[in-house]
């Protein structure tokens, strides 16, 4: 630090004394009932001259003067929505927020519970409320180096609402906007005087108009030999319905494979988002129910980690907004009284996927016809799926399928018990054949098919089990299968040509061991088919570990055909970090040997890791050998993250052969200020503008940062939640001020969200200031000439502001009478044209008249 900013810190430090002073203050005084004036002694700032130093307006808390402040609003530590708030004063001098009659209606408050006259201040001209003065309970906090006002309200007052609820009133549908997400890869080897060369490149391009989103996914392919295609993947067009929590598709796109088997489609859906309700509410979780004899903590535990914790009130308490926890685990409750008693209970915990919260719904429609290259027609597909959480422990669920000639209908029921949770269901179908080309007669087909699911996690002993198991009746055809059987019925075919499973079987199992001990796993599949011998068959057994830095496994991987075809794959590996494994950009080493039952065995040795402040370069070095005439090979690698886009890379080489490939990624958004580019490939995003903030990072997303234009794009937001926009003003210029540094927004799932930063720019002075021969008045305000504040005036009449223009005024106010006030010229110093900005602040002497 230069003398002259010590300087300029000893001297400024009577003011930072009286922002303490204030802040201090205000939270003093909106957290008691009865708020008193405080008083503090001038002696104390050493404040220099003999006119008195007046701090009456930090008396009662004053943290902010009178005027807007674009403000992050709070309610019970719960974000609700950023806004310019107005601050007004009242009789006694104090400040306080007045808050509209949109900000108070954004309040999930309950009605019932408030005053008669609560929204009295919202009638007629008076367009906002001091609440404070209707609701004297309620505290008001505001922090302006933050700029964050904090309602902390009652709970008697506010409706209750689940942990992480974000009101659909801030779902940002987001700006008009076009999106271009590309993948391209070019590819080229030659293999024992054989060239052969390839060219692909996959779109995702996207049409944003208000709440309307179009998209369109499809492929390039370009061979060696000059063929080239272009395939249409889908294109819909889609819009939310926050009062369903669900969405409305037109166009191409996918069922969506809750109940049965994922279809393609051309038509109409109407399906429920999970994604829109808060997190607390999502997924499954039991409703825990007790009784509390007094005001006592309650704690709810999974495996010795702390989930959730609250005070009850004396009665019966209900839980009903845990976090899913994957399969679960029992929860163990533990309800501690205020006098020291503790009762401590057990909650059975186990999910499979139909389970839900109890009252929790889930819904699907869809109309249309099938999408399927094989199928000489489109058949028609209506289908419809829905969920409901009956209690704590059932879940009812059912759906129906039709098309020409051809029903499904299922029924079932989901069951969290203390041994686990399961879910069983029957679906019966029919399917009327038709008549073939040789002339037999119309034939159906009826039959049903039995599904039960099974999971259990049990956190005492680390394991964990996940069992599917179906059976199918020789009649039974799926959706997809009957097309398919009708196909080659039409075509002259024997609809046995159409394979239709018998029974399958799906496990997946892990047992941690103790003591450090490391991990088995095993997963596994059995497929059998009607009118076919043999069976499909694949499982999967490993174990895994760690010893300090070095990880290590093994595993054996067996498939068996119908055909009756076996194969077997071992593999032993292992990976260390080659250095400290906390110090950055530390290459990590792997080993892989591979045995199967051809007889071939390899050893595959590699070396990977990152470089560059924002890890934006990643390298990988291997090298491989065989035997069976394989022999070694090797193969370089390397990615490359720019502001624009993203880069890759490989070489091959080895026996006889070399190949070469190279890519580019990324997504560029056209919108009303032009087009911006991002190395990431996202739906759902933040289009950052920061006229001016030229090289500011952008949240914590490596290598974002403000580009020459002011734009930059955050990636990767969740869909209707709250997600923090940051800017670190580290590497803008240093005459760039920002108003704020933080915004939340929630974003549409598919939506460009603007998010607006205000820029200043203006040159850091200190003035020393006189005025009638004596230091301008210690603790007074500092406006500039359109104003708004600036600062304050230190000791000795030391005024340190950011002004925006090489010369003018400023406007020296200590009371509201005229000799109570003045203004100070300045005049910066001459800077050469298109030179960078002065890093020094400028220091000079003036008289306020």
């Amino acid at each position: 630090m230069s003398e002259r900013l010590r300087y300029l810190a000893r001297s400024l430090f009577p003011s930072f004394v009286v922002v303490l002073v204030a802040s201090v203050s205000i939270a003093i005084s909106n957290s008691v009932a009865a708020q008193e004036t405080a008083e503090f002694d001038p002696i104390f700032l050493n404040a220099q001259g003999t006119k008195p130093v007046d701090l009456s307006r930090f008396a009662k808390g004053a943290s902010a003067l009178p005027g807007v402040y674009k403000t992050a609003l709070y309610v019970n530590e719960q974000f609700t929505i950023n806004s310019d708030i107005e601050f007004k004063v009242r009789a006694d001098k104090s400040v306080y927020p007045c808050l509209s009659k949109d900000l108070i209606e954004g309040i999930s408050f309950n009605y019932e519970k408030l005053p008669d006259d609560f929204l009295s201040q919202l009638t007629g001209d008076k367009k906002c409320m001091d609440l404070q003065q209707k609701l004297p309970e309620a505290q008001v906090n505001f922090d302006s180096n933050e700029q964050r006002l904090d309602l902390v309200i009652p709970q008697v007052y506010m409706l209750n609402t689940a942990r992480g609820t974000v009101s659909p009133e801030l779902w940002d549908s987001g700006i008009p906007a076009i999106l271009l997400g590309y993948n391209v890869n070019g590819y080229s080897s030659e293999s024992n005087g054989t060239s052969f060369s390839t060219l692909f490149a996959g779109v995702n391009a996207g049409l944003n108009v208000g709440a309307w989103y179009l998209r369109h996914n499809g492929s390039y392919s370009r061979l060696s030999n000059d063929d080239n295609q272009y395939s249409s993947i889908n294109t819909y067009l889609q819009r939310d319905i926050p009062l369903l929590k669900g969405r409305v598709l037109f166009g191409e796109s996918n069922t969506t494979g809750q109940l049965f088997d994922t279809l393609p489609f051309t038509g109409v859906q109407l399906a429920s988002d999970e994604r829109m309700l808060p997190e607390s509410l999502r997924g499954f979780a039991p409703d825990i129910r007790g009784i509390a004899r007094t005001n006592a903590r309650v704690t709810v535990r999974q495996g010795g980690q702390v989930l959730y914790e609250t005070t009850v009130t004396p009665g019966e308490f209900l839980i009903n907004d845990l976090y899913p926890t994957g399969y679960g685990g029992d929860l163990e409750v533990t309800v501690r009284e205020s006098d020291g008693t503790v009762q401590t209970f057990r909650v059975p915990y186990a999910s499979v996927a139909q389970l839900l919260r109890p009252g929790a719904s889930r819904y699907a429609f869809t109309a249309g016809e099938l999408r399927s290259a094989g199928l000489r027609e489109k058949p028609a597909l209506f289908q419809t799926t829905y969920l409901h959480g009956l209690t704590n422990a059932i879940t009812g669920y059912g759906g129906v399928q039709a098309s020409q000639d051809y029903y499904a209908l299922q029924v079932g029921a989901a069951f969290g018990i203390p041994i686990g949770a399961l879910s069983f269901d029957v679906t019966q179908a029919r399917i009327q054949l038709g008549n073939s080309n040789d002339g037999s007669s119309d034939k159906s087909l009826s039959g049903q098919n039995y599904q039960l699911s099974y999971s259990k996690l049990i956190n005492e002993t680390h394991s964990n089990l996940s069992v599917v198991l179906r059976h199918s009746s020789t009649s039974y055809l799926d959706f997809l299968s009957a097309m398919q059987a009708r196909n080659a019925v039409s075509e002259g075919n024997s609809v046995d040509t159409v394979s239709n499973i018998k029974n399958r079987l799906t496990l997946t199992a892990g047992q941690g061991l103790p003591e450090n001990w490391g991990q088995l796993y095993i997963s596994g599949s059995v497929q059998t088919y009607w009118g076919q011998e043999g069976r499909d068959m694949q499982y999967q057994v490993g174990y895994n570990n760690q010893y300090k830095s070095l990880s290590y496994g093994v595993s054996a991987n067996r498939s068996y055909s119908s055909l009756g075809s076996m194969q077997t794959n071992f593999l032993i590996s292992f990976s260390l970090p080659l250095g400290r494994s906390d110090a950055t950009h530390t290459p990590q080493f792997r080993m892989d040997l591979t045995n199967d039952t051809t007889g071939r065995t390899g050893q595959q040795a590699a070396i990977s890791g990152s470089m560059g402040k924002d890890n934006q370069f990643s390298y990988g070095v291997t090298a491989m050998n065989a035997n069976q005439g394989q022999g070694a090979s090797g193969t370089l690698s390397g990615n490359y993250r720019t502001r624009v886009t993203a880069m890759s890379g490989t070489y091959s080489t080895g026996k006889n052969y070399q190949s070469a490939s190279a890519g580019l990624s990324g997504t560029v958004i056209g919108h009303s200020g032009g087009l911006t580019f991002t190395p990431y490939t996202s739906d759902t995003v933040a289009l950052v503008e920061a006229k001016g903030a030229e090289g500011a990072s952008v949240s914590s997303y490596p290598g974002v940062s403000v580009n020459s234009r002011g734009y930059a794009v955050v990636p990767y937001l969740n869909p209707y939640q709250l997600n923090e926009i940051s800017l670190d003003p580290i590497g803008t210029a240093a005459n760039v001020e920002l108003d704020t540094t933080l915004q939340k927004v929630a974003p549409y799932s598919g939506a460009v969200v603007k998010v607006k930063y205000i820029v200043k720019r203006g040159q850091p002075v200190l003035i020393v200031a006189t005025y009638q021969g004596d230091p301008v008045q210690f603790g007074a305000d500092v406006l500039d000439s359109k104003g708004n504040s600036v600062g304050s005036v230190g000791q000795g009449g030391q005024i340190y502001a950011r002004v925006a223009e090489d010369k003018g005024q400023l406007q020296v106010k200590w009371g509201d009478s005229s000799d109570m006030q003045c203004m100070v010229g300045y005049r910066l110093l001459p800077q050469a044209k298109n030179s960078p900005p002065q890093q020094f602040i400028q220091q000079f002497n003036s008289v306020c008249q």
